[in-house]
């Protein structure tokens, strides 16, 4: 998943909270197939970061 270039370094980790946030509710929820999806999407956003200076 490539972001757009002008994503700041804030909006990706907040993106990364969120995404995390909501995959925890949706594994309370017993929606594990959501979790996985959204844990996914942020991993894609700490690779992203990752390759940020």
């Amino acid at each position: 998943m490539a972001l757009e270039q002008s994503a700041s370094i804030s909006d990706i980790r907040s993106a990364i909270r969120e995404l995390s946030l909501r995959a925890d509710i949706a594994r309370k929820e017993g929606r594990e197939q959501d979790a996985a999806e959204l844990e996914r999407r942020a991993q894609a956003y700490r690779e992203e970061l990752s390759k940020r200076p």
